[in-house]
């Protein structure tokens, strides 16, 4: 199963399309988007997405509170996600 079929899998059993994006640097909050003019092989369409840098988190706070950036539409590279969750 490729990529993307295995993601919308795990997405539909979760019931949600809010998600938590880790890169080797980035913590990212958004909405999964199903965007029919990308290219949904290689990317993670996002709407309302916020991006923060990892190493600058403090003290416990978590994306929801400190956001670096916020982004009404992201596209995100599947080959550089570490991990994900789906957040209800």
């Amino acid at each position: 199963m490729d990529k993307i079929k295995e993601f919308k899998k795990l997405m539909e059993k979760s019931e949600t399309d809010k998600i938590s994006i880790i890169t080797n640097h980035y913590q990212i909050l958004g909405r999964v988007y199903d965007c029919e003019e990308s290219s949904k092989e290689f990317f993670i369409n996002l709407t309302n997405a916020s991006l923060c840098l990892i190493n600058e988190i403090y003290g416990g706070e978590t994306c929801d509170s400190y956001t670096g950036t916020h982004y009404d539409w992201l596209h995100i590279n599947f080959d550089k996600v570490v991990a994900f969750s789906f957040i209800k």
